[in-house]
This record gives C-alpha cells, structure tokens and sequence, in this order.
C-alpha cells in the first residue's frame, strides 16, 4: 500500500455490553435519579448544547452527529464516544431564570458509546427527551 492511500476506519464489532470490562458494564441511563450530578456537569460549562426537539424531528440532534464527518463511519456508528446537552428549541439553554428568580432547568444529558448507529442514538433521544427537568440517557452499544 502507498504511503498515499488511506485506509478507511473499520466499524467496530457490537459485542455483547456484559462481556466489555468497566465502565461498559455499568453504564446505564439515569434518567432523573442523579439531577445533582447533571447540574454538576452542566455548572462546568464545557459541554455541547444542541437545541432541538419534536418539533423538528430532533433535526439539530442529527446535524450535530452528522455535521462533524469524522464522527462517523461509512455504516452511520460513531467513531468515539460522545457527550452533548439538548435543550427544547426555542429556550435559551438547558436552564433560565424566570422573572421571580425560579430557576427552570430543561433538556437532557446524552452520552453515547463509540459505535452506536446514528439511528439508535436518536430513537434514545426521542424517548428520554423532556421539556422540563433534567434527565440523561446513555446509549449503548447494541449487543449481538
């Protein structure tokens, strides 16, 4: 092979998430069970927010997923494990002040294992979507 040609990325092989040593094993969705944790990460102000949601199909989820070419193989799986917050469309950020200083948190923590189809990680965003609260969901790799 010549120092020209590139080689493309392989797909990685679902395997079965019990066989995967930690953190595969034991990461799973929280849903609303950790909302201290998801202010944590939200107060550190380093992640990706993505505004979107029913009302358009969840289309900025995907064009964040899909924008970034490099982030995805030839078969639409991920190519390394990702992290972003979605927002309802329309809102300023997974949370705002209202006039009488209460606070309104809104959105979802999605974390994604290296491989996941594109469509799976949305039917999991679709399904854990909230408008008010916080939630996170994290989508696995599909076992075989």
């Amino acid at each position: 092979m010549s120092a020209t040609t590139a080689t493309p990325p392989q797909a990685p092989i679902p395997v079965e998430q019990e066989t995967r040593p930690w953190p595969y094993d034991t990461a799973r969705s929280t849903g609303t069970s950790c909302t201290r944790l998801l202010a944590a990460i939200l107060a550190t102000g380093t992640l990706t927010t993505v505004a979107s949601g029913p009302g358009s199909n969840f289309r900025g989820v995907e064009e964040h997923i899909c924008g970034v070419e490099r982030w995805l193989d030839a078969e639409d799986r991920t190519l390394k494990s990702l992290v972003f917050w979605v927002y309802p469309e329309g809102i300023s950020g997974p949370y705002h002040e209202m006039e009488d200083g209460q606070v309104k948190e809104h959105g979802l923590l999605v974390t994604i294992e290296r491989g996941v189809k594109v469509a799976d990680m949305l039917k999991a965003v679709k399904g854990a979507f909230v408008e008010e609260g916080t939630v996170h969901v994290h989508v696995r790799v599909p076992a075989v």
